[in-house]
């Protein structure tokens, strides 16, 4: 019996969306295993570590201020300023648990944020399981963070003892 030529069609199909679908999560595997690093540090090694990335902004305040509660409350974004003569292709997050004694830095690439964002003043970066920065509520727009170019975006220390600093480079 001669099998039809729409059935050798409809194989060949889905043969080529399984292959897709691996070639996809074999991307995304090889994404995060590159854009996230995660080691073990002690307090004193992660704050050295810390500071090491900090003073690269010198007295330079951060954009975005996060109150007690670890929401983010205020930003100093101010609409009028020029643009940066370079723009920023990533951001970067770095943050410390104590418990774990573990720094984890995260390079996020704009156009991942820019996929994020939903409107002119949408998108939002989440900083663990009760703590996300909503660039909406505070009138900041992804865009407007490429604006600015380089910048330090965060620096806070949680009353539980974490530390998140995120800066854009």
């Amino acid at each position: 019996m001669a099998v039809k030529t729409w059935v050798w069609v409809v194989v060949a199909l889905a043969a080529l969306a399984l292959v897709g679908l691996i070639a996809l999560i074999a991307a995304g595997a090889y994404f995060v295993a590159r854009e996230i690093d995660t080691k073990p540090a002690s307090k004193a090694s992660a704050e050295q570590e810390f500071n090491a990335e900090r003073t690269r902004f010198g007295d330079e305040k951060p954009l975005i201020e996060i109150d007690e509660d670890d929401r983010a409350i205020r930003s100093s974004f101010d609409p009028n300023q020029p643009p940066a003569a370079t723009k920023p292709e990533v951001v970067v997050v770095m943050a410390w648990d104590p418990e774990d004694e573990r720094i984890v830095r995260v390079r996020l690439p704009f156009w991942l944020l820019r996929l994020g964002s939903r409107n002119r003043r949408g998108g939002s970066l989440n900083l663990g399981s009760n703590s996300r920065i909503d660039f909406e509520r505070l009138n900041i727009s992804v865009q407007d963070l490429e604006r600015l170019g380089p910048a330090l975006i965060v620096d806070h220390r949680s009353t539980h003892g974490e530390r998140v600093l995120i800066w854009t480079q």
